[in-house]
């Protein structure tokens, strides 16, 4: 799920190629330079390092949280679609399951059963096994993960912070009226959402 394009990084990749090409002969013939191997080694780790990039920033950029966040709530409304035996309902909600899915995918072992066990209910919502699908969907929301979201009080009312409202300054215009926002302007909270 990283965003952009593999464009810069080709890019990147065949301007460090085309570098090491013109330096190559320079740094073979002296002494003191990089022996092939070495080289080649160099080029290796710096190749395998920029690739890895796209991953890291993805989950630097809080992906597997949005994705939680965004597709949990879906996937649990499913639960009346369930427990009138709405197959066809269970069935449009296919990307749910696979975007919620995507949270788990850093830990192998519990992005496969994740992922299976949406396969097999979906499966199972198409051959129509109404039976099986309350099942697999009771198995599949007692993950430890969405036990613990689900368990949590609800935020109080206006006062919530989101992910798309982290960080935000309605006063983002007016520097004066954000200088007297906590954390803006020097100011500490303290903890009294009342003011």
């Amino acid at each position: 799920m990283a965003r952009g394009t593999r464009v810069p990084t080709i890019a990147v990749l065949l301007l460090a190629g085309s570098a090491m090409y013109s330096l190559m002969p320079a740094a073979f013939m002296s002494f003191g330079g990089l022996s092939r191997r070495e080289a080649l080694q160099a080029a290796g780790a710096a190749t395998a390092a920029t690739l890895g990039v796209q991953s890291a920033l993805a989950d630097a950029q809080g992906e597997p949280t949005v994705a939680f966040v965004k597709n949990l709530p879906r996937v649990m409304k499913l639960q009346d679609a369930v427990d009138k035996g709405d197959l066809k309902a269970v069935l449009r909600g296919e990307k749910d399951f696979k975007r919620l899915n995507t949270y788990w995918r850093n830990d192998p072992q519990s992005f496969k059963y994740m992922r299976d066990l949406s396969e097999e209910l979906l499966d199972s919502a198409y051959e129509g096994k109404t039976d099986q699908v309350k099942t697999l969907y009771a198995k599949y929301v007692s993950k430890k993960e969405i036990q613990v979201m689900n368990s949590l009080p609800p935020p109080p009312a206006g006062k919530a912070v989101t992910l798309g409202s982290y960080a935000a300054n309605k006063y983002q215009d007016d520097p004066a009226k954000s200088a007297k926002l906590p954390f803006f302007g020097g100011q500490q909270f303290d903890g009294d959402y009342s003011k």
